[in-house]
């Protein structure tokens, strides 16, 4: 970030926060403690002197004229406060949990008669106050509860989350896997470490970076709710790792899993693809083992204590998980990750505290996109690239008393890597079967990030009504420097040559934005009403791209000067929330919410109009015949025009396409019902019920030209944008489906005279609307058990006007028409999960554990972790090509079967996984040793989870990935504090 920017927004965060008279708690990496002190009638009692203890420096503060105190911006952890009033006896509340994310109201009623101390422990598992859905995962939780320790694996446990994969011990660990929300999308996702945003804005809902899973204190996942500090409607993640505290802890582990540990798989021959005509009547031979582990290891330890006795603390942390693979083919796929953490915790003063914080994460994988349709040579290497540490931040508090305190945070994150094809410099040749052979795309990223905000609370009580005003005001700038190519050359699909020239989009994002949120309490009842502003744009910079290599002059170099994105976002979302707390002991909540979320702007649409920012094409016919070089023999007839980004006569950039100078924000309405009742005080169940439109869906729309678009007179111009009648229906196709029914699916072709070269990017007119009702419950551990779950059920639909249909084929080939189901594809054809796509009506799941004889020698925990959902939808297709119009950079239209077909009439089987833990805690002074044995996919189901779902093919419904069969873990951890 440029200094004068700096400066300039610096004053202007300080206006703001002046205006406003001062800045929010970063609720994403800490808790609040509220309380009020009152006699044994129940009045509220001034001027008590209460004092916090526990992680960090310990805290005064003095009850106000109603009796009220505050404790904001806790880290997370175990606290006690007690209560002295002269007059009185003093009172001492132990065992007070903090949590992310989440408000803890305690009562503390002082007597008259001088005693000793009272003790009181506990704290409520209720939130009296909460406004926002979703879960957090404590740290006995991450410890104890069986699970693959990734981030990605959790998703699972939360409410109306689905995820594109299912990780059985590990075997998909170090994988960024795709997730949707309760009527969100995956790139509406926000990743959040420490209060650092770690959001990829190249590959929205991805992180920029994996994770020690040992390294957090919690992790909590919003899924929506009326808090306007909170930006997207998207899944939240907000991980907060561990923190130095006045005495030293630390741990160290070893954790195993390998081939010898793992059962043979039990699937069912008659579930393998049989011979028909969607697969040439080749029948799919038995495979040996499927997807399995060869050994999954993760080694690491964290440390942390005082330098300075409640002044200075230190913790930093390192780990090395390890993955290795098979997949059905036996194709290998090797994973190393390294990551480490610093943090830094001063208490500069009594009303001053700091952080600096710094996180490194590199990925090193021999192998990846290894399957049936991507063999060895044409998987990645991938590794790091670009500048480290991966993040950093320094942030700063200062408390101007119990009524108001500010906090300010500058961060930098560094998101680079690469992907290098293990075939190196050979071309690409996608066979009849779509298996890929000789190399694969190259890709190269950098991706630097910078972040400053500041946030603040204000209270103050107006009568009997108590205010919490919580306001803030950020900037994040992000760029995209990428490159990425084919090698060789192009790629050969088939007697078809796709030459190409490298795309290198470097583009730049910057958001601001300001929330202003006041919570208003007064008895029972409590209200959030809060306000967010987001501004996004961004402008696309100079680039240069080098020539095609193996032709130089059918695609030289050339240049590009920049230019700005075309629009600018910029949305008012309002929040509201209401919770009211039934009853004389507060045991039964009822909570509402209405809010409004704004999409995050990625560099997709920021570089649309970038001609550079897409690679360049020239259609061939190919005599190569899957060669690994390119000879000048090798091409034929050049058999369409080039791609819309290149001028036919000068080979240079050409701006084909186009973006609505009214494009918006797309924009989600959620309103949310719920109620929560405290069974007992570590034991509450709740109902929660979700509706949501999304509205303002971007779209592109053809452009349409009279005659040849590549003529002088259409490249000087932009075309208009295409109507239904400028399309005719092509020849039928004919299509048998693996049950053996027929399936006729029409595509659409160009009127004779029309021709398109570009597309607009606008906000179109479908929307999808959500309703979603999950069933909770958590008890907290006590009594030698805890437990978690859910039981969710959710329906997802499109609603598409018929001014939609401009081009009929975009219906079939999205299977998108109204009233059909949202379907949200993992990931591209040729990736490892091209052929997932996520809905499911239900999910579930459960976990708990129950502590057996803990104080005797033999004594052991045991835990289980039960999920289960619908069976996803397999999307059957058939490839063609339509004549008028190049399709998918000349690979062709996948007409699937549905819409023809129910979303029901093909899916894969439901999914029940059953995992299990035992442990036994050996414990000596000072501290402890863990050893545990975890058995995952304990029933050895072999689920089908993908398919070869291009019929036609000689590999037609093949199998390609199945659950991965039961495997042993085994582990040992040794910590002291």
């Amino acid at each position: 970030m440029k200094t004068r920017v700096l400066v300039q927004l610096t004053l202007w965060i300080a206006a703001v926060l002046l205006l406003l008279a001062g800045p929010s708690p970063a609720q994403q990496q800490s808790g609040s403690l509220y309380g009020t002190v009152v006699g044994e009638d129940g009045r509220p009692l001034p001027g008590v002197a209460v004092a916090l203890s526990g992680v960090g420096a310990p805290q005064v503060q003095t009850t106000d004229g109603q009796g009220r105190f505050r404790f904001l911006g806790l880290p997370p952890g175990l606290y006690a406060v007690r209560a002295d009033l002269q007059g009185y006896s003093p009172l001492e509340h132990a065992g007070i949990e903090i949590n992310v994310g989440r408000n803890v109201f305690v009562e503390v009623k002082l007597s008259e008669a001088i005693r000793d101390t009272t003790y009181v422990t506990g704290s409520p598992l209720l939130d009296t106050r909460g406004v926002t859905a979703g879960k957090t995962v404590s740290e006995i939780e991450l410890q104890k509860i069986p699970t693959a320790r990734d981030p990605w694996a959790l998703l699972q446990t939360v409410p109306g989350v689905l995820t594109d994969r299912i990780n059985v011990g590990g075997n998909e660990s170090g994988q960024q896997a795709r997730f949707v929300g309760p009527g969100s999308s995956g790139g509406q996702a926000v990743w959040s470490l420490d209060g650092i945003n770690v959001t990829d804005r190249s590959a929205l809902g991805s992180s920029s970076g994996y994770y020690d899973f040992d390294a957090f204190e919690e992790l909590q996942v919003t899924t929506g709710g009326s808090d306007a500090s909170v930006a997207t409607g998207g899944v939240s993640l907000n991980m907060v790792t561990r923190r130095g505290t006045n005495r030293w802890r630390g741990s160290a582990r070893y954790i195993v899993s390998d081939n010898e540990f793992q059962s043979d798989t039990n699937l069912d021959e008659s579930d393998l693809a049989q011979a028909g005509p969607w697969n040439n009547n080749r029948a799919q031979p038995a495979f040996k083992q499927g997807n399995r582990i060869v050994e999954v290891t993760d080694t690491g330890a964290e440390l942390g204590g005082p330098a300075v006795r409640d002044r200075l603390w230190l913790w930093a942390s390192y780990a090395r998980p390890e993955t290795h693979l098979l997949t059905i083919d036996d194709y290998s796929d090797k994973s190393t990750i390294e990551t480490a953490n610093l943090k830094l915790n001063a208490q500069i003063s009594p009303s001053n505290s700091a952080t600096a914080f710094a996180w490194h994460s590199d990925r090193m994988t021999v192998g990846r996109g290894a399957g049936p349709l991507r063999p060895p040579e044409t998987t990645w290497r991938q590794s790091g690239f670009g500048p480290d540490p991966s993040a950093w931040k320094i942030e700063d508090t200062q408390i101007f008393g119990s009524s108001f305190f500010v906090t300010g945070l500058y961060s930098e994150v560094y998101g680079g890597f690469q992907f290098q094809p293990q075939g190196g410099e050979a071309v690409s040749y996608l066979d009849p079967d779509g298996v890929w052979h000789n190399s694969f795309l190259e890709i190269q990223i950098e991706r630097p990030q910078q972040q400053v905000k500041a946030d603040a609370s204000s209270f103050w009580n107006s009568g009997s009504i108590a205010h919490e005003l919580k306001y803030g005001a950020g900037y994040l700038e992000a760029e995209q420097r990428s490159i990425s190519r084919w090698p060789g050359g192009g790629l050969d699909l088939d007697s078809f040559l796709l030459l190409s020239r490298e795309g290198k989009p470097t583009v730049r994002l910057d958001t601001t934005s300001a929330f202003l949120q006041d919570t208003l309490a007064v008895g029972s009842l409590t209200a959030n009403v809060g306000l967010r502003w987001d501004r996004q744009g961004g402008e696309n910079l100079p680039t240069s791209v080098r020539a095609n290599p193996a032709f130089p002059e059918l695609l030289p170099a050339v240049q590009y000067p920049g230019g700005d994105s075309g629009f600018t976002w910029s949305t008012i979302s309002p929040r509201l929330g209401l919770t009211w707390a039934l009853g004389k002991e507060k045991k039964t909540v009822v909570r509402g919410s209405y809010s409004r979320f704004a999409d995050q702007l990625g560099t997709e649409y920021a570089g649309w109009l970038n001609p550079l920012g897409f690679q360049s094409y020239r259609y061939f016919y190919s005599y190569n015949a899957g060669g690994r070089t390119l000879e000048p023999g090798d091409l034929g007839f050049e058999f369409s025009p080039p791609s819309g980004n290149v001028d036919p006569i000068t080979l240079g950039p050409l701006q084909s396409n186009a973006v609505d100078p009214d494009f918006e924000a797309p924009v989600t309405d959620e309103v949310l019902l719920g109620s929560e009742r405290a069974l007992r005080p570590d034991f509450v169940v709740g109902l929660h019920l979700t509706w949501r439109r999304y509205t303002g869906i971007p779209e592109l729309e053809r452009l349409l030209f009279e005659g040849d678009s590549r003529s002088p007179e259409n490249l000087a111009r932009l075309g208009r944008p295409h109507r239904r009648e400028d399309y005719r229906p092509g020849p039928p196709v004919t299509v048998t489906g693996p049950d053996g029914r027929s399936y006729t699916a029409t595509y659409w072709e160009l009127q004779p005279g029309l021709t398109s070269r570009g597309f607009l990017l606008e906000n179109g007119d479908r929307e999808q609307d959500f309703k979603g009702a999950f069933l909770t419950f958590n008890k907290r551990l006590a009594n030698r058990w805890l437990m978690r779950g859910h039981f969710g059920w959710q329906d997802w639909k499109w609603r598409i006007p018929d001014s939609e249909n401009e081009d009929p084929t975009d219906n079939v080939a999205g299977g998108v028409l109204d009233g059909s189901e949202v379907l949200n594809g993992s990931r591209t054809v040729a990736g490892p999960k091209g052929h997932i796509f996520l809905n499911a009506d239900w999910s579930y799941n459960v976990n708990g554990m129950y502590q057996i004889a803990p104080d005797r020698p033999w004594g052991v925990n045991v835990a289980a972790n039960v999920s289960g959902r619908q069976g996803y939808p397999i999307r059957y297709a058939r490839r063609v090509f339509r004549e008028t119009v190049v399709d998918e950079a000349g690979q062709g239209l996948f007409l699937p079967l549905t819409p023809s077909t129910e979303v029901d009439d093909y899916r894969y089987p439901d999914v029940h996984v059953v995992d299990l833990r035992v442990e036994k805690e050996i414990r000596f002074q000072r501290g402890s040793l863990v050893l545990g044995v975890d058995v995952f996919n304990a029933m050895n189901e072999a689920y089908v989870l993908q398919r070869s779902a291009v019929l036609g093919r000689a590999n037609g419904d093949y199998v390609t990935e199945i659950l991965s069969p039961r495997v042993v873990r085994l582990g040992a951890r040794v910590s002291f504090r």
